[in-house]
């Protein structure tokens, strides 16, 4: 049985009560959970894409230190935008990556 932080809970919460709350509180219609998959799906995409941008951030800079400072700086090919600012969207990965091969390869 689960360890309750209060004593005397467990007399006062059968499991099968338990179960049940546990079922009902995390419960999704069908379409529901359709969404969920693909918000989660879609977060998880996000989320490999902003590595692979810090990723290639400290290849092109040189080291993981540099990177996340110049991720912190207002960039003027950015428009005064922070890099680590525009992660959160794709246009905005798009731009840094740019960015990041123009210096690489000394246009900037």
């Amino acid at each position: 049985m689960a360890q309750h932080s209060r004593p005397g809970l467990a007399d006062e919460v059968s499991e099968k009560e338990t179960r049940q709350i546990t079922r009902t509180s995390v419960y999704l219609k069908p379409g529901e959970k359709r969404k969920s998959k693909k918000m989660l799906a879609e977060r998880r995409a996000d989320e490999k894409a902003e590595v692979s941008v810090l990723d290639r951030a400290v290849e092109v800079i040189g080291g993981k230190d540099e990177a996340m400072r110049w991720m912190g700086t207002p960039v003027r090919a950015l428009d005064y935008a922070t890099p680590v600012s525009l992660l959160g969207d794709r246009k905005g990965r798009e731009a840094i990556l740019t960015v990041l091969g123009r210096l690489e390869h000394g246009v900037m």
